[in-house]
Order: C-alpha cells, then structure tokens, then sequence
C-alpha cells in the first residue's frame, strides 16, 4: 500500500455521472481525497459514504475534491449514488487498475473486494495521509478534515 510523502499514481476513469476524470486534472487546483470502499449497498460501505456525503460541505470549505472506488459496476454504482444522494464523484474499478496502483487490493486481487482505505493528496499530488480502518469509518472523516486543515495551515 501507498504511503505518506509517496506521488500519488495518476488515474483516468469515467464517473457515475458519464464524466471523464483524471487525478491529474486536480494537481495544483484541489486537494483529494480518495477513498476506497469494498461493496455497494453493505451496511459498513453504506455507512462510509454517508459519512462523506455528511461532511461534504464542511470538507468542500478546505478546496477538496472527493472520489469513492470500488469494483462494483458501472450501473451499481450509479444506483448506490443515487439512493444515498452522494453529491461527490463515484467511480468503478473493474479491472482493478486504480485500485493496483495504490495498493488496496486483499490477496493480489483475489478476492472481490478492496481495503477500506483514504488517501488525502494535496494539490502537488503528494499523499498526505493514508487512513486505513475497516470498521471505525467514523475515522476516516475525522483524520481527512484533521488532515485538510494541516494542509491548509503548511500553506498559509
């Protein structure tokens, strides 16, 4: 796995919404916060991605831009999007590129889903912090605005 003052590895996939993005397209524009999740419409990942659309707005403030991954499909991910109303870019893995790339995957990729983790890349696309808790997602939320507001006052 990926580790703090590591390059964050570019990226290109297309979002629930039919938007083309690259990680690329944030660097010296917008910190992000990158966030992996196992499987949508599970009560944990549920959980996680409600805590994120509930600090969307308190996190928008520190100039980030939120992604959840998993490998669910195109269409699950949409309709996971859509139920919770997640007012952030959902996007789907499944040729597990992104999630290689940053080392989340359990056992090599063998199984079908992912490590619960968050990355917080600055603007210089460096990581910041890397969150890895499977069932404390209260954590993630709590160490990416603890995180954000590091970044904000390195910067001042």
């Amino acid at each position: 796995m990926l580790t703090i003052n590591d390059k964050a590895p570019d990226f290109s996939a297309e979002t629930t919404d039919g938007e083309k993005i690259t990680l690329s397209e944030f660097k010296n524009k917008k910190n992000v916060i990158l966030f992996f999740f196992s499987k949508a419409f599970s009560f944990v990942c549920s959980n996680q991605v409600c805590r994120f659309r509930d600090a969307y707005e308190d996190l928008s403030g520190f100039d980030c831009e939120i992604i959840g991954v998993s490998f669910d499909n195109m269409d699950t991910q949409h309709a996971f999007k859509t139920t919770h109303r997640l007012p952030y870019h959902i996007i789907s893995d499944p040729d597990k590129k992104i999630s290689g790339a940053y080392g989340v995957m359990r056992f090599g990729g063998y199984l079908p889903f992912v490590k619960r983790v968050t990355f917080v890349i600055d603007k210089s696309g460096i990581i910041r912090n890397v969150i890895h808790h499977e069932f404390n997602i209260a954590r993630h939320t709590l160490e990416v605005k603890n995180t954000l507001l590091a970044i904000a006052e390195s910067s001042t």
